[in-house]
């Protein structure tokens, strides 16, 4: 039977002490108008994914970034050899996403504080060829929460593989975003994506029913101490 995302009841509770927000791909390329790699939709969702940067640093809840760039000897083949076919450069100084270049960082509004830890991937899963894993490990998170661009390739990539490493995932529903391609819109791939890990892989909850769950979690902690 077909559910949508909002219609799974929850099999985990989010623990604000377990968890981490990852805040994927928020960068200059995807969000400026006009870049080639433009994700309009990925602006809309700034407001959101500050007020959940404002809750988890209120509450002591590490973030991470992470930074999607590229180089001779810092990306996928396949990723280079389609690129001419997807209207994208990727010598340099050319490429929009040449590690170190002004579409590889963070988008001003969103930008991390001097402690917050930024994560440079050249795939779309954060996990690959990174610290990523270690890091939360090393932080005893064993629960993300995810928001971030772009919902059907890079957070994707990066949820499978989280749930594949065991840890509980929850896509904020209402900050991630995706862009008009391959035959469908920015919203079909958004609600195909949202009911598909709903199903699969982890929780889809909105913003702010993730600070109530959370502040309710924090409350009943609180009274037990």
């Amino acid at each position: 039977m077909a559910k949508d995302y909002w219609e799974w009841k929850p099999v985990f509770q989010m623990d604000p002490i377990k968890s981490a927000l990852l805040v994927i791909d928020m960068q200059n390329a995807f969000l400026e108008k006009g870049s080639p790699l433009e994700v309009p939709m990925a602006r809309e969702q700034v407001p959101v994914i500050k007020k959940m940067l404002s809750y988890c640093r209120g509450k002591g809840i590490p973030i991470i970034y992470t930074e999607f760039c590229i180089r001779p000897d810092f990306h996928y083949k396949f990723y280079w050899k389609i690129a001419e076919q997807r209207g994208l450069r990727v010598e340099a100084p050319y490429c929009e996403l040449w590690d170190g270049k002004f579409e590889t960082e963070i988008y001003p509004e969103l930008k991390p504080l001097p402690n917050e830890r930024v994560i440079k991937k050249f795939g779309y899963d954060c996990f690959a060829e990174t610290d990523l894993d270690a890091t939360l490990k090393s932080l005893d998170v064993s629960q993300l929460l995810v928001a971030g661009t772009v919902l059907n390739w890079c957070v994707d990539s990066t949820v499978r593989a989280a749930y594949h490493k065991h840890y509980d995932v929850t896509v904020i529903s209402d900050a991630v975003s995706s862009y008009d391609h391959a035959g469908a819109t920015a919203e079909d791939w958004c609600k195909m994506e949202l009911n598909l890990i709903a199903e699969a892989f982890g929780r889809v909850v909105a913003s702010d029913d993730v600070i109530e769950e959370m502040k309710s979690i924090h409350q009943l902690k609180d009274k037990n101490i």
